[in-house]
């Protein structure tokens, strides 16, 4: 298991350190759900399965909803 910091909305943005393979993993075990909800490693976007890697810095943000009609 890769030892990360994960920042979240879940968690006022205040870094937190945790041991996971994947975001997905990480997710359940911070009883964070994903949907409508972006995922970045190391400032980059990154899918629920990315293989995390020791010291990355992984970020969960509610995903912005654009509201309106697109024209």
């Amino acid at each position: 298991m890769a030892n990360v910091s994960v920042i979240s909305f879940t968690n006022g943005g205040i870094p937190q350190d945790v041991e996971g393979d994947t975001p997905a993993a990480i997710a359940q075990s911070l009883s964070i759900g994903l949907e409508n909800v972006v995922i970045h490693v190391d400032e980059s976007p990154a899918s629920a399965n990315h293989n995390l890697r020791d010291g990355d810095l992984v970020s969960f943000q509610k995903e912005k909803v654009a509201s309106g009609i697109d024209r």
